[in-house]
């Protein structure tokens, strides 16, 4: 690819823009939202494109859906070509859905087992485990070197690109935290080179959560719990248990929207569009200064006079420097480390974990927040 001059981005608030990682647990209705948002987008089908993937056929009840099926990296490629090729000619699609990642993962394996026994003739491998010498490289290849160099040409067509998973529970261990056995979170179900094909390439990540209010009837043994209610979450930022987040400006969009409605597609859009919108970086505009009505002071007969008098009543300034104490050790993540693994209050550590996840990680809060931090445990 040719080198390109640089210039400045600027958002276009238009959902095709943006590459959407959608993950949730099954029969959330992540597909019929697809569908929906296409036909709230342009009121035409054939704009998007759903691309079934392996063994994932999810689409046989939904109709009005443009579809189609791959199950091999050839048809990948084939498929890849024809959309960026004819577009204008045999197609006018503007986002494509690839269901599911996981599927597509297990396509892309294939192709990487097959490339691994030509390079090497004299020792065929059956399993990505073994591929290109083991230790996960075969695993690295098919995220780094197939899937994601795929998702980046279509973007780089023009292309709005989703892909679909599910999700599941893992411990989550991350380098600064403050506990070394890790944490649950839900996440997608896939490994840590391929979720990160997606994650870390993609512009959004959105996870779906189905609560359930769960009620107990009976008694000791018998007592049972049962679901007597269910909301849909579709969840834009992350929380302690949810594993989610955006390149879009802090508040521009919600934490997460409900979906309580048949048809979500014009709300998704509206909430994608507007957080868009409101991330946008304005450059050289001051809010402007309020005007303060200035109340008429009394005529003086001698304002000298008055003037004079002022500076004689005027106590004498100490102009001695003032020694800065701080009541706060100077290694304060050390310091919060220390105390938290000390900590036996169970409710205060995980008002403390709530405190810190509002900022990301420990090493992202700022000063006031680590103090604030500290002044718990103390």
């Amino acid at each position: 690819m040719a080198f390109q001059k640089p210039q400045i981005n600027t958002i276009k608030p238009d959902i095709k823009n943006l590459s959407i990682y959608l993950r949730s647990t099954k029969k959330f209705g992540k597909t019929t939202l697809f569908r929906d948002a296409i036909l709230a987008k342009y009121g035409d089908p054939s704009r998007g494109l759903l691309v079934g993937c392996g063994n994932e056929i999810g689409y046989k009840i939904l109709d009005n859906l443009n579809t189609t099926q791959v199950t091999t990296y050839k048809d990948l490629i084939e498929l890849r070509d024809w959309l960026i090729n004819e577009k204008g000619k045999e197609h006018n699609i503007e986002i494509v859905a690839f269901d599911t990642g996981d599927e597509l993962a297990l396509i892309a394996d294939k192709e990487t087992i097959r490339l691994s026994n030509i390079e090497n003739p004299n020792k065929k491998i059956k399993s990505i485990k073994a591929a290109f010498g083991g230790y996960t490289a075969g695993e690295k290849y098919s995220a780094n070197d197939i899937i994601k160099p795929y998702m980046t040409s279509l973007q780089n067509a023009g292309f709005g690109v989703w892909v679909i998973a599910h999700t599941k529970f893992k411990t989550i261990k991350e380098k600064g935290g403050l506990e070394e056995d890790g944490y649950m979170q839900l996440t997608s179900n896939m490994g840590a080179d391929y979720e990160a094909a997606f994650g870390d390439i993609f512009d959004v990540t959105l996870t779906g959560v189905i609560d359930r209010d769960v009620e107990e009837k009976g008694e000791g043994d018998k007592k049972k719990r049962y679901a007597t209610d269910t909301v849909r979450k579709l969840y834009f930022r992350e929380t302690p248990l949810i594993d989610a987040g955006g390149r879009f400006a802090y508040g521009a969009v919600p934490e997460y929207m409900i979906f309580d409605k048949e048809d979500m597609g014009a709300e998704f859009i509206r909430v994608i569009e507007e957080g868009m919108e409101k991330s946008k970086k304005t450059l050289g505009k001051k809010s402007p200064t309020p005007k303060v009505e200035k109340k008429p002071e009394p005529v003086k007969e001698d304002i000298n006079d008055d003037i004079e008098d002022e500076i004689d009543n005027i106590d004498p300034v100490d102009e001695s420097p003032v020694a800065e104490t701080s009541n706060y050790p100077d290694d304060l993540i050390g310091t919060i480390r220390t105390m938290f693994k000390d900590c036996e209050d169970k409710d205060l550590k995980a008002e403390v974990k709530e405190l810190i996840a509002k900022h990301g990680k420990l090493n992202d809060c700022d000063e006031d927040a680590l103090k604030e931090i500290y002044d718990k445990l103390k």
